[in-house]
């Protein structure tokens, strides 16, 4: 890599302004603000000779300019040099060439090189416009190593708009390995929502066969086997294509996936003292899975031995000899007791952690690229107060060694019903809605408060992505009822009109007829509350507001907001209030049969042990898929507390289903 320093630059410019002063003499340059795109004509970037310089390239435009007054051949020599200093790492020298070429007009002939070296000076500059230079990319039509170039130029610019099917599609056409080329086209295609695949396909057909493979493994999720064999008839079916004989690496893998064997399943659980009653309703829900499945297997010798072990007042010690042998664990619920047990476990242990500890483990520490369908065990997060959901850290050191001599692998995933993991959701859903300057209130206890602090540190981060400063959040904090009005009129400016109008009636000594205004530039409320004190705040939004503004503010809850107990009393004062919640709980969900079970077994269950049993009823469900849903990040479970998946640290991600309420009940909304 070369450069020139400050005496060269000195030349360079002479050298540009020498040429161009030249050209003054045979022809009247067009001066203009920016490039004239015309019909280019394929060219090749030049293949310059070994050691040239971008100073050669300079000198020899302008002895080829004194010689023949020959423009487009001058002017080519030229961008071959602007082509060089980008080559050294020099853009600010290539785009000084560039523009002093444009400066005195391209012909039709170097339009097409021109328009590929601006994009390649300017890509990836904060203050490049990535359309801009998109749009000047689709006027180069070329071959060959330019036609490589255009397509890695357009897969950048793709990426930093996110639109990466686009980015995908043009990754295609680039002189990556087809190793490289079906990797990188399979990350970004898996990024994508499944029900954006059919307009994705239509809109770039090369990736239709991606596409379909990617609907073929969410298909046959349940079974490596029938897996694989569905592959080998894929591939004959896109004979010559790349993916006939380089598939992902993570859709490999998913192949080679056996059944551990998991005839014994530990469970550990508070079956005794203070949290019985929490660990007993958990229990019923991975019993009732269990029997839903020898429904559906007819035969009760193809599924696992379950044995609960109770946790209450038992030290790690008495867990393993109780564990003993058992490779597959649901458990422990309580963060303390993960905590002690899980680094103590022997290698080769598959856990299904129903609570997080502090820190959640780096992959690598965990081995989460199975060569067997573990069982593996996710953990649940805070129940309430008492099964509060941290992360944790858990490690077996040395265990990768271990782990290969025997075969087995260790997996250890994480499922939570966090509320944290409910307030960086809402976030996500009032942020996408559009809405910019929310009031957030929250309640003073420690849990609505964590909720509180997760959803502004995620808004935070939103507005980072759009590169925008200043969050916009209002924040309202209560206790009880009065200072919950208080704060709420305070924040939309109420008090403060009330106070202006009471002045004005003062100073004039006159009734002012006005009303109390509130702020206009609110555009929704988010609550953090109790459902009893949330109930109280939907009227006080409501009497806040000035009618007379035509506009209505929306508010927004988690599940800890609802309570499907009171009756229709809550639901009139919950009028227009948007939540998120566990589609067990919503009206009109896919286990009505199961629910008629549960309500003739389990009779007058509150909304908390609904919850729960949900919790445990997909617990047992996620069992035998989380060494597919390991390796595959993109697959889904649809189960009764949400959609579920996992991410890199083998946490559980569950997304729920949106609602609102209307004319006092639950209605689900698809958006």
């Amino acid at each position: 890599m070369r450069h020139i320093g400050q005496a060269g630059k000195i030349f360079t410019l002479s050298a540009i302004a020498s040429v161009l002063l030249l050209s003054g003499c045979g022809s009247t340059p067009k001066t203009q603000s920016k490039p004239v795109v015309v019909e280019p004509t394929p060219i090749e970037t030049s293949q310059v000779e070994e050691n040239v310089t971008p100073e050669h390239k300079l000198l020899e435009a302008k002895k080829l300019w004194e010689r023949t007054r020959n423009k487009e051949q001058r002017d080519a020599l030229l961008l071959q040099a602007a082509d060089l200093y980008l080559q050294n790492q020099q853009p600010v020298l290539a785009q000084q060439v560039l523009y002093e070429v444009k400066e005195d007009g391209i012909s039709g002939g170097n339009q097409s090189y021109y328009s590929l070296l601006v994009t390649k000076a300017y890509a990836g500059m904060p203050n490049a416009s990535a359309e801009e230079l998109l749009a000047m990319l689709d006027g180069v039509k070329a071959t060959g190593e330019t036609a490589f170039q255009k397509a890695e130029l357009q897969t950048q610019l793709f990426t930093q708009q996110g639109n990466y099917a686009a980015a995908a599609n043009s990754v295609l056409l680039t002189n990556l390995s087809d190793e490289d080329k079906v990797q990188q086209v399979w990350q970004w295609l898996t990024s994508l929502p499944a029900e954006s695949l059919f307009e994705v396909g239509k809109a770039y057909p090369a990736l239709s066969p991606f596409i379909t493979l990617r609907e073929l493994t969410e298909k046959n999720a349940s079974s490596p086997a029938t897996l694989a064999v569905e592959l080998q008839k894929f591939q004959q079916v896109y004979r010559g294509h790349v993916l006939e004989n380089t598939l992902p690496k993570s859709v490999v893998a998913a192949t080679q996936l056996t059944d551990a064997g998991a005839n014994d399943i530990a469970v550990l659980l508070p079956l005794s003292g203070r949290l019985a009653r929490t660990g007993q309703v958990v229990k019923n829900g991975i019993m009732s899975a269990y029997y839903t499945d020898v429904e559906k297997r007819q035969d009760e010798h193809l599924l696992p031995r379950l044995r609960f072990i109770d946790t209450n007042g038992a030290d790690t010690q008495h867990l393993l000899n109780e564990i003993g042998d058992t490779k597959f664990i649901v458990g422990p619920l309580l963060k303390d007791t993960v905590e002690s047990l899980i680094p103590n476990l022997p290698v080769g242990v598959n856990v299904l952690a129903l609570n997080r500890p502090e820190e959640i483990a780096a992959p690598a520490t965990t081995n989460v690229m199975p060569t067997n369908n573990t069982l593996a065990t996710s953990s649940s997060a805070s129940l309430n107060d008492d099964l509060h959901n941290s992360g944790g850290a858990i490690a077996a050191s040395g265990a990768k060694g271990e782990l290969a001599a025997l075969d087995l692998v260790t997996s250890l995933n994480y499922f939570g019903l966090a509320p944290e993991d409910e307030a960086k959701q809402l976030a996500e859903y009032v942020f996408n809605k559009g809405y910019r300057a929310p009031i957030v209130i929250a309640a003073q206890s420690s849990l609505y408060q964590r909720m509180d602090a997760t959803f502004k540190k995620h808004w935070t981060l939103l507005n980072d992505q759009e590169n925008k400063r200043r969050t916009n959040i209002t924040s309202v904090t209560f206790n009880d009822s009065n200072s919950l009005r208080e704060g709420i009129t305070q924040a939309l400016d109420v008090a403060q009109s009330n106070d202006r109008i009471n002045q004005i009636e003062y100073m004039t000594n006159a009734e002012v007829y006005n009303m109390p205004r509130s702020r206009r530039d609110i555009d929704a409320i988010v609550a953090f509350a109790s459902p009893q004190d949330t109930e109280l705040l939907n009227p006080i939004i409501e009497a806040s507001l000035n009618p007379y503004d035509g506009k209505q503010v929306p508010v927004y809850a988690t599940s800890r907001s609802m309570d499907y107990d009171s009756g229709k009393n809550q639901w009139r004062d919950l009028q227009n209030v948007h939540f998120i919640d566990m589609p067990w709980l919503m009206p009109s969900h896919n286990w009505q049969p199961l629910q008629q079970e549960v309500e003739q077994a389990w009779q007058n269950q509150n909304t908390m042990q609904k919850r729960l049993f949900a919790f445990g009823f997909d617990a047992y469900q996620l069992l035998p898929q989380l060494g597919m849903l390991n390796t595959l990040k993109y697959l889904t479970h649809e189960g009764l507390t949400g959609t579920l998946s996992l991410n890199q640290q083998g946490e559980v991600i569950r997304r729920q289903p949106q609602a609102i309420i209307r004319n006092e009940k639950v209605q689900m909304l698809s958006e």
